[in-house]
Order: structure tokens, then sequence, then C-alpha cells
């Protein structure tokens, strides 16, 4: 009832100018693709990025020399605990994959067989890294849709001691190279933090 109240008294507002000023701040990344993220949130520095890359690669195993993680950035609400309430990481590999041609014909049956071979690939990320609280969802992959591209989504879950968060990963293929969308937010803020995360998906847009 409160965000209706305050939405109506948006409207009942006399307009002085046209010009309004947004919360979001628009991000110009490289290879053409640019994002729009609320500007209370906490853009990540690169040298913190890099280091996020080299534990993916040392709990999967998987080489993250050819991933760029263009931006990342985090929000914190200081009523919860040090770690972020939201995020989201937009990155880039360049490698030989998938067309859009591909996505479009694959059948939900092999999206299926990629699901449970991911959750899979992460049970055995978090026995490596020796975390025994957290626990996560088995995956459901769909296809959606980013700037005009078909995606394929991922969804899951994670669910820690005090925390359990919604994380939702997009992969855009495009034949010599993969534009990856990673998001998340807190469940329990669910209300607040779920229409932020759809507009900055869909903020986002690829030339």
């Amino acid at each position: 009832m409160l965000f209706l109240i305050s939405a109506i008294c948006v409207f009942l507002t006399p307009s002085i100018s046209e010009a309004q000023t947004s919360r979001f701040e628009q991000y110009n990344l490289k290879y053409g693709i640019t994002i729009k993220i609320p500007k209370h949130w906490k853009i990540l520095e690169s040298q913190l990025m890099a280091q996020i890359d080299t534990n993916t690669e040392i709990i999967t195993g998987i080489g993250q020399g050819n991933n760029d993680i263009l931006i990342a950035a985090n929000y914190y609400d200081n009523n919860t605990s040090s770690s972020a309430a939201a995020t989201v990481r937009v990155s880039l590999r360049l490698k030989q994959t998938s067309s859009q041609s591909d996505i479009a014909k694959m059948p939900q049956s092999e999206l299926d067989n990629q699901a449970e071979q991911g959750y899979q690939i992460a049970i055995a990320a978090l026995e490596k890294s020796g975390d025994k609280t957290t626990k996560i969802t088995p995956y459901r992959i769909t296809k959606d849709n980013i700037s005009g591209y078909i995606a394929i989504r991922a969804d899951y879950q994670e669910i820690g001691i005090s925390h359990k968060k919604n994380i939702s990963i997009y992969s855009i293929f495009l034949g010599n190279k993969v534009i990856k969308v990673t998001m998340s937010y807190d469940d329990a803020q669910g209300s607040i933090l779920a229409s932020t995360i759809n507009e900055i998906k869909n903020s986002v847009t690829i030339n």
C-alpha cells in the first residue's frame, strides 16, 4: 500500500520540467554493451572482479583467462549483514559458441539435460570449496530474451544458514562469444528488489 500511495503522489505532483532525474545510471561497456544500474549500488573495482574470476577458476577447475567481467555491482542493506542483498554482473567470454539459430532450435529436453549437468557441477564446486552449510536447489533452464537476443536462462536458489538468494544467469550465445548476465537478490526482500532486478535486466542492450 505504501508503494501505491507513493506512486499516486508522484503523478499528482505538478510537473515543473519534463526532464526528470533518474535513480539509474547508464554504463557503456566494451563490446557495445550498455546497462543501467541504480546509483546507490556499489560498483566493484576491477581488481576485485579479477579475484572473483580467480576464485571461480580454483573452485570449478575451468580456466577464466578468456572471461572478461565488464561490470559488477552490489546492493547492501545495512539492516541485514555485510553480504550483498542484491548483485548484478556482466561478463563476456571470447570463444566459439553456439549461434542464435542453434539456440532457437534447441529443444527443452536438451535444456533440461544442461540444467542437471550445471547443477552437478555447482554441487561439486560447493564440496570443493569446503562450504558445508550452503545448499543450492536444482537448476531450471528456459529460454528468455535480452536486447532482442535469445538467452539461455538458468534459475536456482542458494540457501544458507541465514539467507536465501534467488539467482538468475542469462547466457547469450553469439557464435564467437558468449555474454553472461548474472543477477541475484535476497528472497526475503523480494518485494523491494525483484522489480529493480527486472528493470536492470530489461535495460541491457547489445549492439
